[in-house]
């Protein structure tokens, strides 16, 4: 069974950590803090391809966790395949001892490194779940019987800063009712807005994971420039506390105020458990737990 899908069940504050798949075979920087943080965190996390880049295949790195005695959770883009290719790998995923699975759409190609790919999208998120707990019932979904059925535990996105905020959460119960068993926001910074975006949902039993992310010298600088493109927001007192850091120390102011919103989400039980998106970097995971109090 899913260590994941325990420690939600069990209301354990679950951490996630994302790692940094290379853009070619070389593996050290990727797996550099898997031995130090597998006793820390409950799962690893493997993009797949994000924001359209090319990277080493999610499924791929998360057997080689897996092989390592961590805890994966695997990525799954919409974009890159048709439902042929995402119900094949999600079969491969199960018999590979996979069973964490977050369904994503993607970001489109022209916003990555391959603008002249061709996007595929044959299923979109919410199709992709139903595709997904089909399996788990047994069948394709051309309805035809499978040869013994995969156990997953299925993740999708919610984008607590949507405006307007309806269409989303039309989408979030849309997500729910395709079989979503848990759900990972985007970095949150603004926990007003947070707060707000947990009043506004329905009571359910679905766990909620908050990303909470370190941001690097080239976001910052997007954000004082006007330039910020995310999905959610910068407070102005985060912003000015990244600006006033010098270049080599932005990493570590980040990792500073990472750790106090861990801290807040988990004292004010704002979130079920968290993201951490660190760089790939075990020192600034490490100071993210502790400022968090983990």
């Amino acid at each position: 069974m899913s260590r994941l899908k325990k420690a939600l069940e069990a209301d354990k504050f679950p951490v996630v950590a994302e790692l940094q798949p290379p853009k070619g075979i070389a593996l050290d920087n990727m797996f550099s803090p898997v031995g130090f943080l597998k006793k820390r965190v409950t799962a690893f996390s493997v993009p797949d391809n994000e924001h359209a880049r090319l990277r080493l295949s999610s499924l791929a790195a998360c057997r080689l966790l897996k092989e390592a005695d961590a805890e994966p959770l695997l990525h799954l883009t919409c974009r890159d395949r048709n439902r042929l290719a995402l119900e094949s790998d999600l079969l491969g995923a199960a018999v590979l001892g996979i069973n964490n699975v977050l369904v994503v759409s993607g970001d489109y190609v022209t916003l990555g490194d391959h603008p002249q790919a061709k996007p595929v999208y044959d299923a979109d998120s919410v199709q992709l779940l139903q595709i997904a707990q089909g399996l788990m019932a047994g069948h394709d979904s051309a309805g035809l019987p499978l040869n013994g059925n995969p156990d997953f535990f299925l993740g999708a996105v919610v984008i607590p800063e949507a405006d307007p905020w309806v269409p989303q959460l039309i989408k979030f119960e849309k997500k729910v009712a395709a079989g979503a068993q848990f759900f990972i926001t985007p970095a949150v910074f603004d926990l007003e807005k947070f707060r707000a975006f947990r009043q506004s949902l329905p009571p359910h039993p679905i766990k909620i994971l908050a990303s909470i992310e370190i941001l690097g010298t080239e976001e910052v600088a997007q954000a004082k420039e006007g330039k910020w493109r995310q999905v959610y927001s910068l407070p102005p007192e985060i912003l000015q506390e990244l600006t006033a850091a010098e270049a080599e120390k932005v990493l570590f102011k980040g990792a500073e105020i990472a750790g106090r919103l861990l801290k807040q989400l988990k004292e004010e039980n704002l979130a079920d458990g968290v993201y951490l998106k660190a760089q790939g970097r075990a020192d600034l995971f490490t100071m993210v737990l502790e400022g968090g109090g983990l």
